[in-house]
């Protein structure tokens, strides 16, 4: 009887530390942002991406060209960013966006079907 329960103990906690996060683990990079105002218009934009969250808030790229990025960051937590599979950002108020400036961002919940509106600021332009 006792002979299960000698190898379903290690397999347990095998199991149990491959979810720890390994202290040793090095972050992601913070991005380096171009020291100069730069601006998008809410029309160049061809995709997003999650970046390293910042102190504030949640952040994300958004990509203007072909290698061309921006750098937004929310206002607090935006709910369901990190699942989402699209996005949408308002900027009819203003036309384009530059470093600085803030923005509507809709972030559709794929669960509940709700939309969420985040404001976020344009941290920058991402030097690469």
């Amino acid at each position: 009887m006792t002979q299960p329960f000698k190898f379903l103990a290690p397999a347990a906690a095998l199991a149990c530390m491959s979810c720890v996060q390994a202290d040793g683990e090095p972050a992601e990079p913070a991005p380096v942002l171009s020291s100069e105002r730069a601006c998008f218009s809410s029309s160049q934009i061809n995709g997003y991406s999650k970046a390293p969250d910042g102190p504030d808030g949640d952040r994300l790229y958004v990509r203007t060209g072909a290698s061309e990025r921006f750098l937004l960051e929310t206002w607090g937590p935006c709910p369901d960013l990190d699942w989402t599979f699209r996005i949408a950002i308002d900027s009819r108020f203003t036309g384009n966006l530059c470093t600085g400036d803030t923005a509507t961002v809709f972030v559709p919940s794929s669960a509940s079907g709700v939309t969420t509106r985040c404001t976020a600021r344009v941290l920058g332009k991402v030097a690469d």
